[in-house]
């Protein structure tokens, strides 16, 4: 939550304003930009950094609701600056369509956080929850330490010293931040109250569930759910972050320079990128989804579980997309609004229909949330864009060869799992390749036309 309003708003506003800037003065202005969000987001991040570092004990007593996550939160509170200001400079990045750095920033703080995890392991030996809890919030502020550094290594070595001086800002920095205030305070404020808010989901989650009759099981259930197969779920849209992140200071700066048909095929391809990705995960999940829990935790029971939430992928990866796309439109009070009526309606599920249905209440209220949140982004996304036709279009490709592909599979007598699941891929890949779904979305079709 602390992250949300000290620089997870302020990272998207300054990633669409660095790439509306024009040519002319790009670099110059976009530098003016960066210099008032560090201004802003460090201003606020150190304010709450401190405030959180004097009121850990409270926090951890009233919130946490166990003192030893007093000493893990001083920890944490001090990587905040570096968090504000990091995110920040990769904003900026983003903007200048620059995206490698914070590519490789991100990597290097994984790394680092890895690292140092298992070398204060190894040294320490912690062997109480709250030693071990302070060991990974070193880590986590180590990793994030570092990716700064690295990060403003990057700024200083990658800018042009002579185009800087040479090309004069036209914006001032007093301008930017009221502009980066404006866009920024809906998105931080969306950000932060649905942290909020799911905080709450999941304290409800366990007292309604305990409700149920089957309790015990549904508890064990939801467990599983949480901890094994949402990872699953959620794996396969870590490449669609990065492309809802990269939709915004692209059709931003595609809109600004009056490039709307640039615009137009950034979205469609975006989409279609989506439509391919989910419709692929959705149908391998589900057709495989006791062989999947079985290879990866051995526990096939899990394709239970698994095999309606397969069907939720849809829905949760355009999700995701939707919001790059709006957030690039600038309707950042509608993502909030939807945002917080999803969360609501999450919420309302688990209160009233979890201590009737259990464990399935929880993926209803996924499944009604979702749409809850997708629908009006199609609604809002189509003045803009033609992208009801693309969803269509792509959605049913991929959908129906998606279908085609596990039932072939499925029917050839492979004797192994592994190479089921292979072959699907490959008759996947042949089936979107066919209906001119692959050509689109790397732009092969384009590439093509245009020699013609």
């Amino acid at each position: 939550m602390c992250y949300s309003i000290t620089a997870s708003g302020i990272t998207t506003t300054v990633s669409k304003l660095t790439a509306e800037q024009t040519k002319e003065n790009s670099l110059s202005n976009s530098l003016t930009i960066l210099k008032a969000a560090l201004g802003i987001s460090l201003s606020l991040s150190i304010a709450i950094s401190i405030l959180m570092y004097f009121n850990a004990g409270f926090a951890a007593e009233y919130f946490i609701k166990d003192i030893r996550g007093a000493a893990p939160l001083k920890i944490l509170s001090l990587c905040l600056p570096f968090m504000a200001a990091g995110s920040c400079i990769k904003g900026y990045f983003l903007g200048r369509q620059n995206n490698i750095f914070p590519a490789l920033s991100q990597i290097f703080e994984q790394a680092v956080r890895m690292i140092s995890l298992a070398a204060i392991m190894a040294v320490y030996s912690p062997d109480t929850i709250e030693s071990a809890c302070s060991a990974a919030t070193v880590g986590v502020v180590l990793g994030e330490t570092f990716s700064f550094l690295l990060t403003a290594a990057f700024l200083f070595f990658s800018t042009d010293k002579s185009e800087y001086i040479k090309n004069k800002r036209s914006i001032s920095v007093s301008s930017c931040c009221k502009k980066i205030i404006s866009m920024a305070l809906p998105l931080s404020a969306s950000r932060a109250a649905s942290s909020f808010l799911m905080a709450v989901e999941n304290i409800l989650i366990p007292l309604r569930l305990s409700l149920y009759p089957k309790s015990t099981d549904a508890l064990s259930q939801y467990g599983n759910l949480s901890g094994m197969v949402l990872p699953l779920v959620h794996f396969p849209s870590s490449m669609l972050g990065a492309v809802s992140v990269s939709i915004i200071p692209a059709v931003s700066k595609q809109r600004t320079y009056t490039n709307k048909s640039i615009a137009e095929a950034t979205v469609n391809r975006s989409i279609c990128f989506t439509a391919a990705t989910s419709c692929a995960a959705a149908v391998f999940f589900y057709a495989f989804s006791n062989d999947i829990c079985q290879i990866v935790y051995s526990m096939p029971e899990l394709g239970n579980i698994l095999k309606p939430l397969a069907l939720l992928c849809p829905l949760m990866y355009s999700q995701i997309t939707l919001n790059g796309i709006l957030n690039s439109l600038g309707k950042h009070f509608h993502l909030f609004i939807t945002g917080i009526i999803s969360s609501l309606l999450s919420i309302g599920t688990i209160y009233f229909l979890m201590p009737l249905m259990g464990i399935s209440a929880f993926i209803a209220g996924a499944f009604i949330s979702t749409s809850a949140s997708v629908v009006p982004s199609v609604v809002i996304s189509s003045k803009y864009f033609k992208i009801k036709r693309a969803i269509l279009k792509y959605y049913f490709l991929c959908g129906m060869c998606a279908i085609l592909a596990a039932f072939v599979s499925r029917l050839m007598p492979l004797g192994n799992i592994f190479y089921q699941m292979c072959f699907m891929g490959l008759i996947y890949l042949a089936g979107v390749t066919f209906t001119g779904v692959f050509s689109e979305i790397t732009g092969f079709k384009k590439l093509n036309h245009k020699h013609k």
